[in-house]
C-alpha cells in the first residue's frame, strides 16, 4: 500500500516542508532579499517554491490534482505534451499578434551538447517537455514568454474589464474606434471558446474541469483502499462502480457509506461541469500557463542543483574553502568569525637568470651548488619574507613566486603591493651582495627580473596531498612582467634604470604571437603592472615630482609604507611612457598615454629623488 501511495505521500510530505520555507520567506527573508538584491531576484522564490519539486514525477496525479489540472489520468507526460501542442497551434492561428513560442524548440532533437551533470535526474525528466538541456557552462539561462505569465492571460481575457473599456472608447473616441475594439474583444472571446471546443474534441474537458472540484473533496480513508487514478476515472464518468470495486487491491470493497460519498461527489462534479462557463475555461488556461512556467523553473533549479555539492568530508571541505568555493550554512551556535578569508592578493615573480651557468661553474670548481645557493641566496631571502608578510608559492633554481594576501577582517593590513615592492627591493639587495661575492670568487653573476601584479579577488587553490597549489591569473601576468627580451638586451645601453616597456609596432615579427603585444626589458629591475600601481596609490599617499637626471626628465612617485612590524620604509616609483619597437629600433610615441611602472633601486638616484621631495628643489611637485 505504501508503494501504491508513494506519489501521494511524497507530495504531502514535501508540501509540508515547502510550506515551512514559504513561511520563512513571508515572515523574514522577503524584506531582506528585496533590501540587498532588489526586485530582480523575486524570481528566486518561484524557483525555490515550485510545486513540481514536490514529487519525483512531473505528471504525478496528486501534483496535477492539487496544483494544476489533471490532463492525464494515467500519470503520463503525453497528456500535457499533446494538449500543449494544440494550445500553441490554436493561439498562433487565432492571435497572430500574440504568438506563443514552442515549449519544445524545433531543434531540440538536434545534436547539441547536453549538460554533463544531472545528479537528481531533473534535466532528464524535463526532456520530454522542453527538449535537451543544452550545456550552458558558467551561466544558467531560462527564457520565458508572455503566455507563461498568468497575469497576462487574466488581463487578456478579462471581459468585464473589456466591457467597461468599450464604453469609454465609444464615449471618447467614437463609433468607429468602438467597432474596431469590439472586434478585438470578440476575437479574444472566440479564442477562449475555441480553446474549450478543442478540449471537448480531445475528450478531456470534463476530466479537466472535474479535477478542479476533486481537490480536497475525496475522503482520505477511501484513498487507503482505492488508487487515486481509479477514483478520478470513476468521478469523471470513465469508470463504473462495478469496475471501481474490481480495482480495489486484495479483493476488498468499499462500504456503503464510502460508496454514497463517492456517488454524491460524482453527481456534484457532473452538475458543476455542466454549468461551467468561460471563466472556468480561463482557469484551465491559467493552469497551462503555470505548468509551462514551472517546467522552466524546474529545469532552472536543477541546473543550479547540478552546480552545487554538499560536502561532509573534512578534506573536501578544506579544499573547497581554500579554493573560495565553499558556502557554509552553520547554525547560530556554529558561527565563528573567519579571520582567514582572503579577499585580494598580490603576486611577486622573480625570474632568476644564470643559475644553470653558476651551477656548472661551481661544479667545475668542486663546490656544492646546493650549499652555495642556500647560503648566499635562498636563506637570506627566507629571512626577509616574514618582514613583508610574504608566502612561498613556488621556489626553485630559476624561479621564485611569492604571494601577499589581504584578509577580509584586517583592512588595516591591506598593503599587499607596497610590501611586495619592499620584498622585491630586498631580493635585489641580496642578489647584488651575492654578485659582489661571485666577482671576488671569479664566478658568473646572477641576473634577476621581478614582476609584481595585483588581483582584486582571492586566489584559488588545488591540493597535492597536504600541499596547497595556488591558482591565480596574476601569476602568469607577473611572469611576463619579470621577463626580459633578448632584442632589447642588445638595443638598450646601461642606464640609471632597469626597466623599459615597448609596444610592438604593426607588422613586426612576433606581434600577436601568444598574445604578445609588448617587449619588456628587465635587468635586475622591478616592474609593476597598472593594476598594481593603482592599488599602491590606495595603500599609501604619494608625492609626485618631475626632475631631470643626465639631461632627461623623469616622473617619480614617492611615499612611505609600513612593513608587517610597523616600520616605515621609503618607496620610489618611476612612471615611464611606453615607446614603440619598430625595425629593431626604440622609438618614442608622443601621442601615447600608456605608462609602465618601475620600483627604483638605483642607489645613486634614490638619494637625489628623496632630497628633491624633501626640499622641493628643482622639482615640480603635484
Amino acid at each position: 500500500m505504501a508503494e501504491k501511495n508513494y506519489d501521494s505521500n511524497l507530495y504531502a510530505v514535501n508540501k509540508q516542508l515547502f510550506a515551512q520555507l514559504q513561511r520563512v520567506e513571508d515572515r523574514q527573508l522577503e524584506s531582506i532579499r528585496e533590501q540587498f538584491l532588489g526586485e530582480d531576484y523575486r524570481f528566486v522564490v518561484d524557483v525555490i517554491l515550485n510545486p513540481l519539486l514536490f514529487t519525483s514525477n512531473l505528471s504525478a496525479l496528486p501534483l496535477l490534482l492539487n496544483e494544476y489540472s489533471m490532463w492525464s489520468w494515467n500519470g503520463e507526460d503525453s497528456g500535457f505534451i499533446n494538449l500543449n501542442l494544440k494550445v500553441e497551434e490554436l493561439f498562433n492561428k487565432r492571435l497572430k499578434a500574440h504568438e506563443i513560442p514552442p515549449l519544445r524548440p524545433a531543434n531540440s532533437n538536434s545534436e547539441i551538447a547536453s549538460e554533463i551533470h544531472d545528479e537528481l535526474s531533473g534535466l532528464f525528466l524535463t526532456q520530454n517537455f522542453l527538449g535537451k538541456a543544452a550545456d550552458t557552462k558558467s551561466s544558467i539561462p531560462e527564457t520565458f514568454n508572455w503566455f507563461e505569465n498568468a497575469d497576462n492571460l487574466k488581463s487578456l481575457f478579462d471581459f468585464h474589464k473589456h466591457a467597461d473599456r468599450l464604453k469609454e472608447i465609444r464615449k471618447e473616441e467614437g463609433l468607429a474606434a468602438w467597432w474596431h475594439a469590439r472586434g478585438e474583444v470578440s476575437t479574444l472571446s472566440g479564442t477562449l471558446k475555441a480553446f474549450a471546443k478543442m478540449l471537448k474534441k480531445q475528450n478531456v474537458l470534463p476530466q479537466l474541469l472535474a479535477s478542479h472540484y476533486m481537490q480536497r473533496s475525496i475522503n482520505p480513508t477511501i484513498l487507503e483502499h482505492v488508487d487515486l487514478k481509479v477514483i478520478c476515472q470513476y468521478l469523471s464518468g470513465k469508470l463504473t462502480l462495478e469496475k471501481l470495486q474490481e480495482n480495489i487491491a486484495g479483493g476488498a470493497s468499499l462500504n456503503n457509506e464510502q460508496l454514497k460519498a463517492l456517488e454524491a461527489l460524482r453527481v456534484k462534479i457532473t452538475e458543476k461541469v455542466a454549468k461551467s462557463d468561460l471563466s472556468e475555461t480561463l482557469k484551465l488556461l491559467v493552469d497551462f500557463s503555470h505548468y509551462r512556467k514551472n517546467l522552466k523553473n524546474y529545469r532552472f533549479a536543477h541546473r543550479a542543483f547540478n552546480r552545487m555539492t554538499i560536502l561532509t568530508a573534512e578534506d573536501d571541505i578544506k579544499l573547497s574553502k581554500s579554493a573560495g568555493t565553499l558556502y557554509a550554512l552553520p547554525t547560530s551556535s556554529e558561527i565563528e568569525e573567519d579571520d582567514e578569508r582572503i579577499c585580494h592578493h598580490a603576486i611577486l615573480k622573480a625570474d632568476v637568470r644564470g643559475s644553470t651557468t653558476v651551477t656548472d661553474e661551481l661544479l667545475a670548481k668542486g663546490l656544492n651548488p646546493a650549499s652555495y645557493f642556500s647560503m648566499r641566496f635562498f636563506n637570506p631571502i627566507n629571512k626577509v619574507l616574514e618582514t613583508y608578510g610574504a608566502n612561498k608559492v613556488f621556489i626553485e633554481g630559476d624561479a621564485i613566486i611569492l604571494s601577499f594576501l589581504e584578509y577580509e577582517h584586517t583592512p588595516q593590513q591591506w598593503f599587499a603591493v607596497s610590501r611586495a615592492c619592499g620584498n622585491a627591493k630586498d631580493m635585489l639587495k641580496i642578489t647584488g651582495s651575492n654578485n659582489r661575492y661571485s666577482t671576488q670568487m671569479g664566478l658568473p653573476l646572477l641576473e634577476l627580473g621581478i614582476g609584481i601584479c595585483y588581483s582584486n579577488e582571492a586566489p584559488r587553490y588545488l591540493y597535492d596531498g597536504e600541499h596547497p597549489i595556488m591558482i591565480s591569473g596574476a601569476i602568469g601576468l607577473a611572469d611576463r612582467m619579470s621577463g626580459c627580451s633578448w632584442n632589447l638586451r642588445a638595443a638598450i645601453k646601461k642606464s640609471l634604470f632597469n626597466v623599459n616597456v615597448l609596444r610592438i609596432a604593426e607588422g613586426e615579427s612576433g606581434k600577436g604571437e601568444k598574445g604578445q603585444h609588448y617587449l619588456r626589458y628587465n635587468m635586475n629591475g622591478i616592474n609593476l603592472d597598472g593594476l598594481a600601481f593603482a592599488k599602491l596609490k590606495s595603500e599609501i599617499p604619494f608625492k609626485s615630482l618631475k626632475m631631470k637626471l643626465n639631461g632627461k626628465e623623469y616622473l617619480f612617485h614617492v611615499g612611505q609604507y609600513p612593513d608587517v612590524n610597523g616600520r616605515k620604509k621609503d618607496l620610489v616609483i618611476r612612471e615611464g611612457k611606453i615607446g614603440i619597437w619598430q625595425d629593431s629600433e626604440i622609438l618614442d610615441d608622443p601621442d601615447s598615454d600608456e605608462s609602465y611602472y618601475e620600483v627604483v633601486v638605483n642607489r645613486k638616484v634614490l638619494p637625489l629623488v628623496m632630497e628633491a621631495v624633501s626640499k622641493k628643489q628643482e622639482a615640480q611637485v603635484d
